[in-house]
């Protein structure tokens, strides 16, 4: 609230609080500190009644301020610290008209406020029933020393007339605050005193000075509401019926066929969606893991693209150039057919439109004499028509800096879409999509397994697994089995399917031995344990289990030879589950 000479505002009890003020504050408690080193020295100064109070200089806060921000022109330090003063973090002991400005001058003493007295303190409002208890406090103390001055009188006057009803409320806090100033010591007592008129000399400036807690006026309409009450005139109706027509011209398509296209869409680009697809974030989802390879797999220029980037490249032309990877590849495409300076004035274009404001005019410039004059250098391939297009509408936009972003707008769409018709088909069909096609498909990526105390990685291939040969029966199996582990049973290895094929051939008793033919890095479960198995399958002749995936057991050439000359189908049982038509026929 401020107090002026027709109105005075009593309704301003809470504000919004401001992130600068959460700065200011940080700033204030490194200065207060006590340690020589960071803080700023308190002096011990006589002040105007001849009382022994600590202090500081305007030289002590400009040449912290300079120090600890690396702060080089102290113009720049003076008006940082005047902000401080301003906003009541720091007062100065002689309250002139002249204090409320910092200067670098040793003959100005300060002293921090309390932090009761901050702005924007829950504890330390400033509304007007305590400012009218503080100016009748000091009308009842000693005039000669807290005597009002005529600006406060004339608000303490205001403020009686509005709060009658509570005249002696505040005239009873007021004995009762001057009556606990009376115990404490003088030094205390004029502390107290400097730091209130700080305080309200912030909240209730003097006129003529700096309001730093003044808001704005309240709007009372919203935008709309004014949009509403503004007067129209003819152009405003014209711009109104041309804004409708264009509106009416505008094909309406069926609310069926929107959905359909939503719906195609959605299901294109499903599978480069990490979130909906887990296939799309190869090898590990950097959100779901802590794996970060995803990221630098894709990151915006790496020497072999992922899969899943190469192929998002054919959906359309704007995939492609969105992609900086993929720009970079189609330029490298065109400068092979002799047309690089199409996609060079289509991105010289795009800087220049979010580019700085003072380099727009010299990069038309450039780019005018670059690929649009008639011995241009790297001259495109645009009809006379676009041309005299862009050249009007720079003459036209001469000397407005901002329009002139986007006077190649004509000649960068021409060259956008004879890229898109000509160009990118040839791409699609050239060796070098093709081959970078296969790079992707055929790089290997590494994958981390997050094990109990296993940092190892293991190298995965985005390819399917090679296929392998035919294993044996069941029955030969069981033959060649044994405890030792050294039976060839422990060296097949087995691949993963969703078939269960013949069930008649199932093994009930095939179960892996030892655990010395276990792959390095496993480790056995209470499942796999031999005796636990027997004991489990004794009094069951038809064991039910459901398939699990078999761990990895590594196979031996003579197995492997003797294999593949076998014709029967294997039934899978639990560590051997294999599709019939994964084998040799």
């Amino acid at each position: 609230m401020t107090v002026q000479r027709e109105v005075m505002a009593v309704d301003q009890d809470s504000k919004p609080r401001l992130s600068v003020f959460s700065k200011m504050e940080k700033m204030i408690v490194a200065m207060a500190k006590a340690d020589n080193e960071n803080g700023i020295v308190m002096r011990a100064k006589r002040n105007l009644f001849s009382d022994q109070i600590q202090s500081f200089s305007g030289c002590d806060i400009v040449d912290w301020l300079k120090r600890q921000y690396n702060i080089t022109d102290v113009k720049e330090a003076c008006y940082l610290a005047t902000n401080l003063c301003q906003y009541g973090y720091i007062y100065p002991i002689d309250f002139k008209l002249s204090s409320y400005t910092v200067k670098y001058d040793r003959s100005a003493e300060y002293r921090f406020q309390a932090p009761y007295f901050w702005p924007f303190r829950k504890d330390g409002t400033a509304d007007s029933i305590k400012y009218a208890i503080y100016l009748q406090k000091r009308s009842l103390r000693n005039k000669q020393k807290h005597g009002l001055e005529p600006y406060e009188q004339e608000a303490f006057d205001k403020l009686l007339k509005v709060f009658a009803d509570k005249k002696e409320f505040i005239e009873k806090q007021a004995r009762e605050q001057v009556s606990e100033a009376k115990k404490q010591r003088r030094t205390e007592k004029i502390l107290l005193d400097l730091q209130e008129r700080a305080f309200w000399r912030v909240h209730r400036p003097r006129p003529g000075c700096i309001q730093t807690m003044e808001e704005g006026p309240k709007r009372y309409f919203q935008p709309s509401q004014m949009a509403a009450r503004r007067r129209k005139n003819k152009d405003t109706y014209r711009a109104e019926i041309k804004f409708l027509k264009k509106a009416l011209e505008k094909p309406k398509p069926k609310l069926s066929k929107v959905l359909e296209s939503y719906l195609t869409w959605n299901e294109q680009y499903q599978e480069y969606d990490p979130f909906l697809d887990q296939n799309a974030a190869l090898p590990s989802n950097p959100w779901i893991s802590d794996d970060t390879l995803f990221w630098e797999a894709n990151d915006t220029l790496v020497k072999i693209p992922t899969e899943l980037r190469v192929k998002k490249w054919a959906i359309s032309f704007f995939n492609l150039m969105k992609d900086e990877q993929g720009s970079h590849e189609f330029e490298v495409f065109l400068s092979t057919e002799y047309s690089q300076e199409n996609i060079r004035f289509w991105k010289e274009v795009e800087d220049m439109k979010h580019g700085p404001r003072s380099m727009i005019e010299e990069s038309v410039n450039r780019i005018t004499s670059e690929f649009l004059s008639n011995n241009a250098p790297r001259e495109i391939n645009i009809d006379s028509k676009t041309l005299e297009t862009v050249n009007r509408n720079k003459e036209e936009m001469k000397g407005k800096p901002e329009s002139l972003r986007y006077i190649f707008d004509p000649a960068q769409e021409h060259i956008y879409l004879l890229m898109k018709k000509d160009s990118y088909p040839r791409f699609l069909r050239s060796d070098q999509y093709i081959n970078l096609k296969e790079m992707a498909h055929n790089q290997p990526i590494k994958k981390r397994f997050f094990g109990f105390g296993s940092g190892k990685t293991q190298i995965k291939r985005q390819t399917p697994s090679p296929k392998l040969k035919r294993r044996s029966t069941s029955s030969e199996r069981e033959a060649n089995s044994d405890i030792s582990g050294d039976s060839p049973i422990h060296s097949i290895t087995p691949m993963h399917s969703y078939s269960t094929g013949n069930l008649k051939d199932m093994d009930m008793k095939q179960t892996p031995s030892s655990s010395s033919g276990l792959s390095p890095g496993q480790t056995r479960r209470r499942s796999d344990e031999p005796g636990r198995t027997r004991s489990m399958n004794a009094g069951d002749p038809r064991r039910k289990s459901n398939l699990e995936v078999p761990r990895s057991f590594p196979i031996s050439t003579e197995k492997r030879k003797s294999d593949a000359t076998l014709l029967s189908l294997n039934v899978p049982a639990k560590n051997n589950i294999v599709a019939p038509w994964e084998g040799n026929q």
